[in-house]
């Protein structure tokens, strides 16, 4: 079984042997498995080891894995289209998919750079931008099937002609929303049926400007807010209770070229923080305690292309970004943080207008949408951070929308450096 934190519960605990003082341990850690031995390991326990760290990664392997699109039709019922997903890339349309959400979407109109969509748990979340509220699911793990939860869809701000943004918590207790429109941050509790339950303070007024995208450490102790045009991000301190209060000298600026910023990421330990700009650049910021920000030297990072929404590869060392255009960008991270375009990139993804974004529970995979077209294509990652289009991408929803967004399910596990 998958525990919360991405490991695999039976499969840890049956491998942690204990004949010698200093046993070996097998540690799942994203998509990495570890042998920690000690200097009393016996070779029992070490070929053992060996064997659960083939098992871990055949069973990350063979799960069933599903991607979900926010339809975002056009004015009239939103729909979710949900496609089982082979370890090739290939996909298959769920029997009783398109999901009715029970809002309405706004079609191919509002912000482009704005995460629609969201799952953690057994969850699934999207928002419905004309309705101006948020649908939860309950996600058949087998079967991919989604099924309301009780009280959906949840009252956001109301009508968005811009779109409504969605992030949820690393333990799945919260899920954060910001309307562009209303100018106003939603945090609510998840309760254990999915049910969603504003906390106390919420919804938070937005003073800088429209709140477009958003992005919590992997421990979930901050959210980053960008402002659509205006080149800061807002940070906050997340409580116990889900409570955001504002971080002192928040809003942090951007380098002086930033023009609008799409869909950021935290690097494992929440110390970098991505901004992927719309102006073919990328802006890191490093985090200080307290969730300062501040621009790290060489920043902003020139891009082959625009820079829509951002997702790190699964052992940290790549940065890929949806560019607005064919497919995607694909950047090399450095040792501090600073990125260098992979020779190759941008990669196509046989698309038109490329935006939305969402890396594979593996890390293997990484689906990436079209905004226009209400498409979206499959790319297999390479060891290096290159990108292949896999076989019969792009698929076509059949819906008549703006397919800004998707995501996969299983969600991807909590950043954990190594």
């Amino acid at each position: 079984m998958i525990g919360s934190d991405g490991c695999f519960d039976e499969v840890y605990k049956s491998c942690i042997i204990p004949p010698c003082a200093n046993a070996a341990q097998l540690r799942v850690a994203g998509w990495r498995c570890h042998l920690v031995i000690g200097p009393r390991t016996s070779i029992r326990t070490i070929v053992l080891l060996s064997i659960c760290t083939t098992l871990v990664h055949s069973l990350l392997l063979a799960e069933n894995n599903f991607v979900y699109t926010n339809n975002n039709t056009y004015f009239t019922a939103n729909t979710i289209s949900g496609y089982s997903v082979g370890p090739s890339g290939a996909v298959t349309q769920l029997p009783n998919s398109p999901f009715s959400t029970g809002g309405t979407g706004n079609g191919a109109n509002g912000y482009i750079a704005t995460n629609r969509i969201t799952a953690c748990g057994k969850f699934l979340f999207a928002s419905n931008d004309y309705s101006g509220d948020v649908s939860g699911f309950s996600v058949n793990k087998k079967t991919g099937n989604l099924v309301a939860v009780p009280g959906s869809p949840f009252f956001a701000g109301g009508n968005s002609s811009d779109g409504i943004a969605v992030t949820v918590s690393p333990g799945c207790n919260f899920l954060f929303v910001a309307n562009l429109d209303a100018l106003e941050l939603f945090a609510f509790s998840i309760e254990a049926n999915g049910s969603l339950v504003p906390v106390q303070g919420s919804p938070y007024s937005v003073r800088y400007g429209e709140p477009s995208t958003l992005a919590i450490t992997p421990d979930g102790s901050f959210l980053a807010v960008t402002f659509r045009s205006l080149p800061y991000v807002g940070m906050y301190s997340v409580g116990s209770g889900g409570v955001l209060t504002g971080v002192s000298g928040s809003p942090f600026p951007l380098s002086e070229s930033a023009g609008a910023t799409g869909v950021m990421d935290f690097n494992c330990d929440a110390s970098l923080l991505y901004v992927p700009e719309l102006d073919d650049q990328v802006d890191v910021l490093s985090v200080a305690a307290g969730g300062v920000l501040s621009l790290i030297p060489g920043s902003p990072f020139g891009s082959p292309a625009e820079n829509y929404v951002s997702g790190l590869s699964r052992n940290g060392k790549f940065l890929f970004t949806s560019n607005g255009s064919s497919g995607l960008n694909s950047f090399k991270i450095g040792a501090n943080g600073a990125l260098e375009s992979i020779t190759g990139s941008p990669f196509s993804a046989d698309l038109s207008s490329s935006s939305g974004l969402s890396l594979s529970r593996a890390g293997t995979l990484v689906y990436v949408s079209d905004f226009l077209y209400n498409e979206f294509s499959v790319m297999t990652i390479g060891h290096g951070g290159t990108l292949q289009l896999a076989a019969g991408s792009p698929i076509s929803t059949g819906q008549s929308g703006g397919l800004f967004s998707l995501a996969a399910y299983p969600p991807t596990p909590r950043k954990t450096c190594e």
